[in-house]
């Protein structure tokens, strides 16, 4: 069962703008947006309103009724804005919120509302605590979320409907409570079928022919006897600190020392949570309103200040302060549990290297960028170029343990093995002379050969010779050939595969 609470903000464009500026407060205004070559009234305020004009009225019809009308440019995206902030403060009283079209909130506080002394006392919290924040905001409690809507938006000010309530207080509602189309209301009004009783009144077979079915729809919506679905917002608290400076920083000196201490206050709430940072971003504006953001990312969550203020410090060099900084804003966009790590173990040397591996590819991965920076690790394959996975280095979460070899292999595997040889007949050893990148080597055998059969199930191209005979030689500057030969009966080819050292 639901408890559904709508809240209607029918005064929020403007009571934005008065937040911002008190001096609004007692002052009809205006908020237009522009269309073509015509400006038009979007939003009033409330002493607007009461003087007798509407949205919707050329901004020219409303200065020759009144010259004085103060307007603004509307700005839908700060609304937008505003009324998320308001979301996530609702969401104190339950996490059940989410908000619907136009300037409208719903909470679901079934189960909740004894925490707050009762129904009617939270719908008292909520509309005191909104008006202290400078919004005229209607509420309705129902059992549905379109009758909610329908009272709080043609209802009192404050509404608390039960469902034994319900049937005799829809009766007094127009039809525009039920958020039928425009058309279908226009056709209740011709009809007569001005009241929410005389839709009732009517048999449901002829109500359908006149309304449709989705009236219909919304009229079961109305009294609970068909559900709508809600898509509750999933709410989570944002980590971040920011700083506002009258004076504007001037120098990278000055930004650092203030990353320094955004660091300080989000490691100490991070600490409090036992979280740490995993992914962060610094944005920074400008006073000409440029703005420039650098994230950093670690291979294991952290809250230490001087690791991350020295990750951060690699991307200084593309600061460009322009006339000044005068907001820094510190986002931890990942953070997950810290790990906690014995200090003094018989094994403290292994796990000492593997968090010194760790801090050199958190170093790294920031300086050079996380895409080059890769691992690899063993693959469940005998075929050498098949024995090895490469992830990123930043996010590789396996720990597996390489597994010796029978035979030694090449420290770097050639993408593509290089052909240096090809000569008639069958030769069972290594040759003595190969033509590397069209130089002459001369190669001295060391061990070999190494058969490794291809994968019998696998159709694999560059195998389709069959098995292969690697051995290990040494060209005269010292370098390692790992080299194998394919021999088609009449001709033997001779690729090198692998380079040591």
């Amino acid at each position: 069962m639901q408890r559904m609470i709508c809240i209607w903000f029918p005064f929020l464009e403007s009571e934005r703008l008065i937040r911002q500026n008190h001096d609004l407060a007692q002052r009809p205004f205006a908020l237009i947006m522009r269309e073509a070559n015509r400006a038009f009234v979007s939003a009033l305020s409330r002493n607007a309103e009461n003087m007798g004009f509407a949205p919707g009225m050329s901004l020219a019809d409303v200065r020759a009724a009144a010259p004085d009308m103060l307007y603004y440019d509307a700005d839908p995206m700060q609304d937008i804005r505003c009324l998320q902030g308001l979301l996530r403060w609702t969401s104190r009283f339950t996490p059940r919120v989410s908000r619907g079209g136009g300037h409208n909130l719903y909470l679901d506080i079934a189960g909740a509302s004894h925490l707050f002394g009762g129904e009617d006392a939270l719908l008292d919290t909520l509309e005191t605590q909104l008006n202290d924040f400078g919004f005229a905001a209607r509420l309705a409690l129902a059992d549905s979320k379109a009758a909610a809507w329908g009272f709080a938006h043609f209802g009192k000010s404050k509404s608390n409907i039960t469902a034994e309530k319900l049937q005799d207080a829809a009766n007094d509602l127009p039809v525009e409570a039920l958020r039928l189309s425009y058309a279908s209301t226009a056709l209740c009004q011709r009809l007569g079928l001005r009241k929410i009783r005389d839709l009732r009144a009517l048999p449901r077979v002829t109500l359908t022919n006149r309304i449709g079915l989705e009236g219909i729809n919304r009229l079961d919506h109305f009294f609970g006897r068909r559900a709508e679905v809600t898509e509750f917002a999933r709410y989570k608290k944002r980590l971040m600190e920011e700083a506002q400076f009258f004076d504007p920083l001037a120098t990278n000196a000055g930004v650092e020392a203030a990353l320094e201490e955004l660091l300080e206050k989000l490691c100490h709430r991070l600490s409090g949570m036992q979280q740490g940072i995993r992914k962060a971003r610094l944005q920074l504006e400008r006073v000409d309103h440029g703005t420039m953001s650098f994230s950093i990312q670690l291979t294991r969550p952290s809250i230490d200040v001087n690791l991350l203020k020295r990750l951060f410090l690699h991307h200084f060099d593309q600061i460009d302060v322009g006339f000044g900084i005068d907001r820094l804003i510190l986002i931890a966009e990942q953070a997950a549990p810290l790990t906690l790590h014995q200090l003094s173990l018989e094994n403290s040397k292994v796990q000492n290297r593997e968090q010194d591996m760790e801090r050199l590819i958190t170093e790294l991965s920031n300086m050079v960028g996380y895409r080059y920076i890769h691992r690899f690790f063993p693959a469940d394959s005998h075929i050498p170029e098949r024995a090895f996975s490469r992830e990123a280095a930043l996010y590789a979460s396996r720990s597996q343990r390489w597994i010796r070899s029978s035979g030694k292999r090449p420290l770097r595997i050639l993408k593509k093995p290089v052909s240096v040889l090809l000569h008639d007949g069958i030769e069972k050893k290594a040759p003595e002379t190969v033509f590397w990148h069209g130089h002459k080597c001369h190669l001295t055998p060391l061990s070999g050969p190494e058969r490794i059969e291809p994968d019998w199930w696998r159709n694999d191209p560059d195998w389709r010779n069959g098995p292969r005979d690697y051995w290990w030689a040494k060209t005269h500057f010292g370098a390692l050939f790992w080299l194998y030969r394919v021999t088609d009966g009449m001709k033997t080819q001779w690729f090198v595969h692998g380079l040591g050292s």
